[in-house]
């Protein structure tokens, strides 16, 4: 093979070499340079952001929320709770109420989603939100949940899980802060009406309990008193057939006793009373009205029954939370926020006017070379 051919320079295609020229170096100073020449587009953008934000903001409708600060009751404030209700089956006061409990109890209703649901349904809040829209084209589960249910927050301190405050937001500060406070009224009565429930329902329970215990005492102690009578009757026949008059006829036999003979006298039968004995505490037996006072438990349990129906729980000086910091009206707008979103509005008029201008110089450029 010839050296020369070896030599040869391998041609290359020239649309596989990039074309490079000084004029498509772009610097600073000319991006500067085609800003400033269409800085118009930028004014333009500028201003046009603006004032959309600034529409949207007079027709945007302002947001207010109310806020209040909760704590756990104090001990007198759920004193009524803690009643004296030993031995009575599913009630105890003393071991079951506490202040950390009775507060627990509070927050589980405020969370509730049917306590919210039943305070918005009782108020008619549908109204304020739709306004005079007809009922039909309105989903009253949506409103509640985008509009009422959202917008109540619960949160507790990160340092003080006690120390909790709940927020409401509305359109009208007003009814922001009446709203939250009435939300509030209503799950402590809530709470206070169940928890004394409980306790009314657990002593009508055992006042059940008692009173049957006292009505089959009573008949137990009749068929006890028939039974002895039937007894007495029959050692009435015994003593009057072995002519037993009197308890003297049992102390003669002890004297006619030899000194060996043993009696074994801790039961003495019936008969050896006498005729005249036992006619006698026949009669009273079976004239005999009552047998309460001669049944041993049936006083105590009459005493029990007393005390239990005389137990009254009045929910009006229940409470289960302690309000730190009732609701007032608030004074300032929590949405929108208009100092950030005229900031943003800005921005964004700045960056969409200086992309448009790269986009009209890199039209312009086309157009030129073609």
């Amino acid at each position: 093979m010839d050296k020369k051919t070896n030599t040869q320079p391998i041609p290359v295609p020239v649309y596989l070499t990039p074309t490079m020229h000084e004029n498509d170096e772009i610097s600073l100073v000319d991006l500067w340079r085609v800003i400033a020449k269409r800085k118009i587009i930028i004014v333009v953008s500028f201003f046009v952001s603006v004032l959309l934000m600034l529409v949207y903001l007079f027709f945007a409708e302002p947001v207010y929320k109310a806020n209040t600060s909760l704590l756990p009751p104090q001990q007198q404030q759920i004193q009524a709770l803690l009643i004296n209700l030993q031995g009575i089956e599913g009630v105890d006061g003393d071991d079951r109420y506490t202040a950390e409990s009775v507060y627990i109890a509070f927050l589980n209703n405020l969370n509730s989603q049917g306590m919210r649901r039943e305070f918005f349904d009782s108020h008619n809040l549908i109204r304020h939100y739709v306004g005079r829209k007809s009922m039909k084209d309105v989903n009253v589960d949506r409103v509640f949940e985008g509009l009422f249910n959202e917008r109540l927050k619960v949160q507790a301190d990160i340092e003080n899980t006690s120390f909790v405050t709940v927020s409401f937001s509305d359109s009208n500060p007003k009814l922001a802060a009446k709203w939250l406070n009435q939300i509030i009224d209503t799950a402590n009565k809530r709470t206070v009406f169940q928890l004394s429930g409980d306790i009314n329902a657990g002593i009508q329970s055992e006042i059940i309990q008692v009173r049957t215990q006292l009505n089959n005492k009573l008949k137990f102690s009749e068929r006890r008193r028939h039974d002895k009578i039937v007894a007495l009757k029959e050692a009435l026949l015994i003593a009057e057939a072995l002519d037993i008059k009197g308890t003297g006829t049992f102390t003669s036999m002890m004297k006619t006793t030899t000194s060996e003979l043993v009696i074994n006298t801790s039961q003495i039968p019936l008969y050896m009373r006498g005729v005249k004995a036992l006619k006698e505490e026949i009669s009273v037996l079976e004239k005999r009205k009552s047998d309460a006072p001669f049944n041993e438990a049936f006083r105590d349990l009459q005493e029990k029954l007393a005390y239990m129906e005389a137990i009254s729980i009045n929910p009006e000086v229940l409470s289960a939370v302690t309000i730190d910091a009732v609701a007032h009206v608030p004074y300032q707008i929590e949405k929108p926020r208009k100092s950030l979103l005229i900031i943003l509005a800005v921005m964004l008029g700045l960056m969409a006017g200086i992309f448009l201008v790269f986009i009209a110089e890199f039209r312009s450029k086309i157009y030129a070379k073609s």
